[in-house]
């Protein structure tokens, strides 16, 4: 396995040991499953985009692609096999049904690819035309200004990854600190496509900028002469194209006055010879931007490029075309026409907006806190919200959710673990936690009947444990009773969370084997036990005790699981003993024996003392009633 930014991602060896290897000589096909009408797209490129402004997408009617985001996913190929990368869509990417999340999904023939639950596409591998091969390049980013001890870098291997953690920018984190961090982790990445090179930036906080202008989801050739920076004015360069030493120059690079020759002074240059991994630079774990990270002197605002260019606007224009964006509009507002309409239908439409859009403010507090895995918090405030509004059933099952995840994790380890008080602690917290969300309250109920399940059976020694007469039935009759009052309910509630918390999904069925277990044990066990606190009551009753011996040997021999028969043997010898005191009449011995015995079985306790009644009439009266 590969190390990527901490996530495992399957190497070259166990992708081909699962049959998703791809020669170099096939293109990747997706035939349309839900659109025919997208037609065939076929990637003959090492890296191809995904968005609703990239093409072939961009060209499809505008509600076909409306779900799917400006920047979307990557397709790519890593060694010897092909990948897609979700980049934090709102509506997801998903292969055969299962979520592409922070690490790259290999992609095999056959598979079902699906964009934002709406398009979806069936993968395949052809045979690719021959074609020349690409020139290797160099591309080399003087730095504009000479003051800052900015070395000079060379690339030879693509991609080129910018990123603050990468030794290239990372030299100078003791001298200028603050600009290494306005560098994201995923900053920016140039690669190298047929004879061209390209930037793309990665949605970084603080922006890639070519000659000025912020790069949108769009990657730029680059071209001689450029003016590339990174996160804001410090890590500025010019662009130098050229092609590799001992190759026919396409491009040969002028360098800007005052750069030096890469070979003129080694020590004052970064060469950059490997190529990053696309599966490092499309892992995308949740790292929400922190205070320090943004730089207050980057342009934060999109550039001014192709129909979705926004010319300067006021607060107010800014304020509604982001409302428009995030009600599913354009992200377009005619402000001329809005003015035209009059100040008094303005200010009643800006009113109603306003309105919407701050009523909606908690619900994306609470979408942020979800989307930054801050879910004990997400909780916290949905339950808050719903002690106010309780009918709100968006906020039931979003807060549910949040509790699930939140919690279940923690209370899974303590079952796996067998720590079952710190799991009953966990239950008692979730029911905190979700004090007036009625959605969460039957999930809740079902886990904390999983951790009584799982106690009761690893307590007594497991499910093939013998059955205590008048100590296991009761709590496999509750347990039972439990779910077999509504079944199908509970299943839901259960499959619910395990689609939360998938490892939820081994304690479920782990705990619907020992339920398998215990209603077979329930229906025979039990109810032979049943049998045998019925005869001993009887015989009790009517003072005739001589058949219980041959019952409880019987039973002993038939039932091998049962324990405590032995226990049951021995009380009633001992009753039969005082008994047959009692009937000759001997009140001191029973006294005495009374005194001394221990009885283990309820009903012989209960009609213990009756027998001194009998021994005190002569031998002539009726034992007790049975208790």
């Amino acid at each position: 396995m590969l190390i990527v930014g901490g996530i495992m991602v399957p190497d070259a060896a166990s992708i081909a040991d699962r049959q998703t290897t791809l020669d170099w000589t096939f293109d990747i096909v997706l035939r349309p499953i839900s659109h025919p009408e997208l037609g065939e797209i076929r990637i003959d490129k090492d890296l191809f985009a995904v968005g609703r402004t990239q093409p072939p997408f961009a060209a499809a009617q505008p509600e076909v692609v409306v779900d799917v985001s400006r920047r979307h996913a990557r397709i790519f190929r890593e060694g010897t096999a092909a990948y897609v990368a979700d980049l934090g869509s709102k509506n997801g990417t998903a292969v055969n049904g299962v979520e592409v999340t922070q690490k790259p999904h290999v992609l095999k023939d056959g598979d079902e690819l699906c964009f934002a639950g709406a398009l979806a596409f069936r993968v395949s591998f052809v045979a690719r035309a021959a074609r020349e091969a690409a020139r290797p390049a160099v591309v080399t980013l003087t730095p504009e200004r000479g003051d800052l001890g900015l070395q000079l870098i060379v690339v030879t291997g693509f991609p080129f990854l910018v990123s603050k953690t990468d030794e290239t920018f990372a030299q100078y984190r003791d001298a200028w600190p603050h600009q290494v961090n306005y560098l994201s982790r995923r900053h920016a990445h140039i690669y190298a496509e047929d004879d061209a090179i390209y930037v793309e930036d990665l949605g970084s906080t603080n922006g890639t900028f070519v000659d000025g202008q912020r790069l949108d989801e769009h990657a730029v050739r680059l071209a001689d002469g450029q003016r590339l920076a990174f996160g804001g004015e410090h890590f500025v360069y010019r662009v130098s194209l050229e092609s590799a030493p001992g190759t026919d120059a396409t491009v040969t690079a002028t360098r800007q006055p005052g750069a030096t020759e890469a070979s003129d002074d080694a020590d004052r240059t970064t060469f950059v010879g490997t190529a990053h991994s696309f599966l490092d630079i499309f892992c995308t774990p949740p790292a929400p931007a922190q205070e320090d990270e943004i730089n207050p002197d980057a342009p934060q605002q999109a550039p001014e490029s192709g129909h979705d260019a926004r010319r300067r606007r006021g607060k107010l224009e800014v304020f509604l075309c982001e409302l428009s964006e995030a009600l599913g509009g354009s992200g377009k507002i005619d402000m001329g026409r809005l003015w035209r309409w009059g100040g008094g239908a303005l200010a009643a439409l800006v009113a109603l907006v306003a309105f919407t859009y701050f009523q909606g403010a908690p619900q994306r507090d609470m979408q942020a806190l979800m989307a930054s895995g801050r879910f004990e918090a997400a909780a916290r405030m949905a339950d808050q919200y719903l002690a106010r509004h309780p009918g709100d059933g968006a906020w039931r099952a979003m807060g549910t959710e949040a509790l699930i995840k939140a919690k279940a994790p923690e209370w899974i380890a303590a079952i796996n673990a067998g720590a079952f008080d710190r799991a009953q602690a966990v239950v008692r917290e979730m029911r905190a936690l979700a004090s007036h969300n009625a959605d969460a309250a039957p999930l809740v109920q079902n886990i904390d009947w999983i951790g009584a399940l799982q106690s009761f059976v690893q307590r007594r020694g497991g499910p093939e444990a013998p059955i205590r007469i008048y100590r296991d039935e009761a709590p496999i009759k509750a347990l039972t009773s439990r779910w077999n009052d509504d079944p199908g309910e509970h299943q839901r509630a259960l499959d619910r969370i395990s689609g939360y918390v998938p490892a939820f999904a081994a304690v479920y069925a782990d705990a619907l084997s020992h339920l398998r277990k215990l209603q077979t044990d329930d229906s025979v066990y039990v109810a032979a036990l049943g049998r045998i606190r019925q005869a001993i009551g009887k015989a009790l009753d009517s003072d005739s005790l001589d058949a219980l011996g041959p019952m409880l040997s019987d039973y002993g021999q038939r039932y091998p699981r049962l324990a405590g028969l032995d226990a049951v043997r021995a009380d009633l010898d001992q009753y039969q003993q005082i008994d047959g005191e009692a009937h000759a009449g001997h009140v001191q011995a029973v006294r005495e024996r009374l005194a001394a015995a221990r009885f283990a079985t309820p009903q012989f306790e209960a009609h213990a003392p009756g027998l001194e009644k009998i021994a005190s009439a002569g031998g002539h009266g009726e034992a007790a009633p049975a208790h």
